[in-house]
């Protein structure tokens, strides 16, 4: 038989209410920590498991919570979601990946699917649809904690946003490469996407405050075939060729790097490149890059969630939260 919460009571010399808060997350002054410690302890020696669908049942919840994301295989995103998780688990939620490839149609499946009560909350990454498409589900009930490219005012609606400046964070890489001594800078960047575009106006202010001349290619996808694609445009064009390529994300300067070295370049003495995001392989391969902090995202917007899900927890304004980013200079650049 199963332990049950009955038998964790007997075991610890406690009533069974104040086991039920205690196993339920529930933060109380009425069960004393001395006496927390206790039942957890008995809870873990006698390896009970909490009754999932009967917990759903009693508090008309899933118990689980969302993530949104639009390309499971950018190495960006694991570390979103492990942040999430590294909250979400210890609370008592479990964590569902929803993919969108970034599409429209995608996103809009995602509204869909989570207004059929599969999770709690959302954590969601929204390349395309803007908040009067995604306000639906704050009105359901269901929060909602985006993952931003920059400040977001405050709306009536609790939707909430975890961010990095990426205007700023581009324009610091920008000014970094200046700084080295290159002049012929060129980025290279998706074709969809709020973050391409912040990243690429980060970029180009900069660019001419120098008195420089930005050059901007784009391509399909956040991919390193986008990004090699587009650097074997950058090299295949007649004059002097880039000194500097800055990929908008880790993926694409991996591209322009491959498409380098193929071309024959060495990397950093023939053409230096940097990029935005700093993945795991970014540290292996030397490259020179941005450092979003992933995880640190992810748990940020995952605390958020929880607390919007306690009683009460569901009242406007949205809060907009800025962590900090940081240029991570490596062989590349």
């Amino acid at each position: 038989m199963r332990p049950t919460q009955k038998d964790i009571a007997v075991a610890a010399g406690v009533s069974q209410t104040a086991v039920s808060l205690v196993l339920n997350k529930n933060e109380t002054p009425s069960v004393p920590d001395a006496t927390r410690a206790r039942i957890l302890k008995v809870a873990t020696e006698l390896g009970y498991q909490p009754n999932h669908p009967a917990r759903m049942l009693r508090s008309a919840r899933t118990m689980t919570l969302a993530c949104v994301i639009p390309d499971i295989t950018n190495p960006f995103y694991p570390g979103l979601v492990r942040g999430v998780q590294s909250v979400a688990t210890p609370a008592g939620y479990d964590v569902l990946i929803f993919d969108t490839d970034g599409h429209a149609e995608g996103e809009a499946r995602a509204i869909k699917w989570l207004l059929q009560g599969r999770a709690d909350g959302v954590v969601a990454t929204f390349l395309q649809l803007r908040v009067p498409d995604i306000a639906v589900l704050a009105s359901k009930g269901i929060p909602v904690v985006r993952l931003e490219s920059h400040h977001k005012p405050h709306g009536p609606l609790a939707i909430d946003s975890v961010y990095i400046d990426n205007v700023e964070a581009a324009a610091a890489m920008t000014r970094y490469l200046i700084a080295r001594g290159h002049r012929r800078i060129a980025m290279i960047k998706a074709e969809f996407g709020r973050p391409s575009e912040r990243r690429a106006l980060g970029y180009s202010r900069v660019m001419q405050e120098a008195g420089l001349a930005p050059d901007i290619v784009t391509d399909k996808a956040y991919s390193e075939e986008s990004g090699a694609r587009a650097m074997q445009r950058l090299l295949g064009r007649p004059g002097e060729r880039p000194t500097a390529v800055f990929g908008a994300s880790d993926v694409l300067a991996l591209g322009a790097m491959e498409a380098a070295r193929n071309a024959g370049l060495t990397i950093p003495d023939d053409i230096a490149i940097a990029g935005f995001d700093d993945i795991p392989v970014a540290k292996l391969l030397g490259l020179t890059t941005v450092r979003q902090p992933e995880f640190d995202l992810g748990a940020l917007a995952a605390t958020t969630l929880v607390e919007r899900l306690q009683p009460g927890g569901m009242a406007a304004p949205g809060r907009s939260q800025e962590l900090k980013f940081e240029i991570m200079t490596r062989a590349s650049a």
